[in-house]
């Protein structure tokens, strides 16, 4: 295969009309993420026949998972499986467990895989799948049998060639653990490579439990120092869950100030700092931020309104719109979740002169740190903490100047150019494959 830093070929600039995006809300994840490739479809000139293969699926499955409660009634759930694009490798895709499941989500969640893996050099495709179950409302065995159940009905979609499970919302080591066993006792022997964000025994890699946090951290410094910046930061993050929890430790190790953060029961606020660990331990105990030691109360539209060197949203998606763009005072914006910030939001920043790192980019960590499990379990080699540390950080700086590169080439934001550069790359590598037929 080609470096991803070759330079591409030209491709050929045809004036014939490309199909519209969808009439969509503006805050519709679908929409947003189709806009933006929209948009780099027409600066790459692509075309007509490579868009429309790159802008739809490459195969939908939605199928019905019937379970017997404790009490012996029986529920039927619905299983997702997303499949975008599978020219450079494996699909990459999420297991989501959240009773509002949109396909339209799903489906921009696949595609944004798809870029963010080609943009970091990656060799994966996107995917996404889920079920509409929430695991805190039901026991443990009944969410095993759930997932077990969702596991056999993707086996046509999974596997360590084919497609690859990776923990999302209210998925943890064990839900995993549970998906590897079943697709192994349907193989007839263990295969670790097929589901990533395992324990460390079953093949699940250091670096895990940090990588998205490290990867905003590394990204934010750069960003900060080319800015002028010296010192610590003060940083708001919205979200205390799995992605904020990391990204909050890893930047208050830094020494950078956590200034507020919330969940979605509320928000909280130091001005002197937050003692992260304890804002961790109260909400894991209590099941939210509030309440926590030494913090004051606040609303969300407060915590994003903040005056601070960085904005970290790291919790759902459609967290910065149209709304509210207009209030934000950070110097900074680094996301970590996956679509929190709208299409129009996104030109309201541009137009206040605050400079953002998309998810494609700033929560790239997870993508990586999975592409790292999947190699350790192909090779049969476990790494050392030290390089695998080494390693994401070097990926993550590389995709960021490269997306910087694309950025002052065609003078456009962060976020188009990292997009510009993963559509590119699966375009070109689309176009040397062919069609079979």
């Amino acid at each position: 295969m080609p470096d991803s830093n070759m330079d591409l070929p030209d491709l050929p600039n045809l004036d014939e009309p490309q199909a519209p995006t969808p009439a969509l809300d503006e805050d519709d994840p679908f929409s947003s993420m189709m806009e933006r490739f929209d948009e780099a479809a027409a600066i790459l000139a692509m075309p007509p026949d490579a868009y429309m293969v790159l802008r739809r699926p490459d195969r939908e499955f939605k199928f019905a998972i019937p379970i017997t409660d404790p009490d012996g009634d029986i529920h039927v759930f619905n299983g997702f499986r997303i499949r975008h694009n599978l020219s450079l490798g494996p699909c990459l895709g999420g297991l989501r467990l959240d009773t509002n499941l949109r396909r339209e989500e799903l489906r921009a969640l696949a595609a944004w895989t798809t870029w963010k893996c080609a943009a970091i050099n990656v060799p994966f495709g996107g995917a996404m799948g889920g079920i509409d179950f929430d695991p805190r409302k039901h026991d443990r065995k009944t969410t095993e049998a759930v997932v077990r159940r969702y596991t056999a009905g993707v086996l046509d979609f999974i596997g360590p060639e084919r497609g690859l499970l990776t923990p999302d919302l209210h998925c943890d080591e064990q839900i995993m653990a549970w998906c590897l066993d079943t697709y192994s006792m349907h193989a007839r022997h263990t295969d670790n490579a097929v589901v990533l964000g395992k324990p460390h025994g079953l093949g699940g890699t250091l670096g895990r439990d940090y990588a998205v946090g490290r990867g905003v951290r590394v990204l934010m410094e750069q960003r900060l120092k080319e800015m002028g910046h010296q010192g610590s930061a003060k940083v708001v993050v919205t979200g205390a869950g799995v992605v904020g929890s990391q990204v909050m430790r890893e930047l208050s190790q830094r020494g950078h100030k956590i200034l507020a953060t919330g969940d979605i029961r509320g928000s909280v606020f130091s001005a002197q700092g937050l003692d992260v660990e304890a804002v961790i331990k109260h909400r894991k105990e209590t099941g939210s931020v509030l309440g926590s030691p030494g913090t004051e109360p606040i609303q969300e539209a407060e915590l994003l309104a903040l005056e601070c060197d960085v904005l970290v949203p790291a919790a759902v998606s459609k967290q910065i719109t149209g709304k509210n763009a207009n209030t934000i005072r950070a110097k900074l914006i680094v996301e970590a979740s996956n679509g929190p910030t709208s299409s129009k939001a996104d030109k309201l920043l541009s137009d206040q002169g605050i400079p953002l790192i998309p998810d494609l980019l700033g929560n790239s960590g997870a993508a990586i740190i999975g592409y790292f499990e999947w190699v350790q379990n192909r090779m049969g080699y476990k790494w050392s903490e030290k390089r695998v540390q080494g390693r994401l950080d070097r990926m993550v700086l590389e995709a960021y100047h490269r997306a910087r590169k694309i950025a002052g080439k065609h003078k456009v934001g962060l976020r188009l150019a990292t997009c510009i550069v993963g559509v590119e790359r699966v375009s070109y590598f689309d176009k040397l494959r062919g069609i079979y037929a």
